[in-house]
């Protein structure tokens, strides 16, 4: 059982929220279309307030709250530019020498990267499962999520906006686009876990 501070008590989450709360007021400051901004922030809001409804039934540790608050960060920073026009795509294109935007791949690749701890401890405390099953489980659930994402993308696309169906999705005319971003999801959790599992080891070893 792992001890959890009392949320008055807890200044770092305290700092965690304060960070993300200014940037997010930052980035809602003219963003380059604020309907594609509105529609972005759906899943900013719903996150918030997933974790702010299951609060009294499980808190994270102030690790997971920095992954989490950090993926968000970066869905701000994309929601504000509306991803095709982010600033940081100027430094992407120059390293990977290409003219399409890579900034929501990185996004994709982050939510599995952050997000694969926070969804594991979720499991380890909700679930049975044995330690190496976690770890599988885990990428499987971000995979899913992930695809679960895209569709969730072109159902509102659909309904709510199909005039700017195409900046929303950001598939910059690649077939693939979709799929892409799954697979680059899962890599970033099986990253997250090998390292989660290279540091159990090492912290085991040192116990002893």
């Amino acid at each position: 059982m792992i001890y959890r501070i009392p949320f008055k008590q807890n200044w770092q989450l305290h700092l965690i929220m304060a960070i993300f709360i200014g940037v997010w007021i930052w980035m809602a400051v003219a963003p380059y279309n604020r309907f594609d901004w509105f529609l972005e922030n759906l899943l900013i809001w719903a996150t918030l307030l997933l974790l702010a409804g299951t609060y009294n039934q499980f808190v994270f540790c102030n690790f997971s709250y920095a992954l989490i608050a950090l993926f968000l960060l970066l869905h701000t920073l994309g929601a504000h530019y509306s991803y095709n026009e982010n600033v940081i795509d100027i430094w992407l294109k120059l390293i990977f020498h290409s003219e399409r935007d890579h900034y929501d791949r990185l996004v994709h690749f982050s939510f599995g990267l952050l997000l694969a701890y926070p969804i594991r401890e979720v499991m380890r405390a909700w679930t049975s499962l044995g330690s190496k099953w976690l770890y599988a489980i885990t990428c499987i659930f971000v995979l899913a999520m992930g695809a679960f994402y895209e569709l969730i993308e072109m159902w509102v696309a659909l309904m709510v906006a199909p005039e700017i169906g195409t900046m929303f999705l950001g598939t910059q005319g690649d077939p693939w686009d979709s799929q892409h971003d799954m697979e680059l999801a899962l890599y970033g959790s099986i990253i997250a876990m090998l390292l989660t599992a290279v540091n159990r080891t090492v912290l085991a070893k040192a116990r002893k």
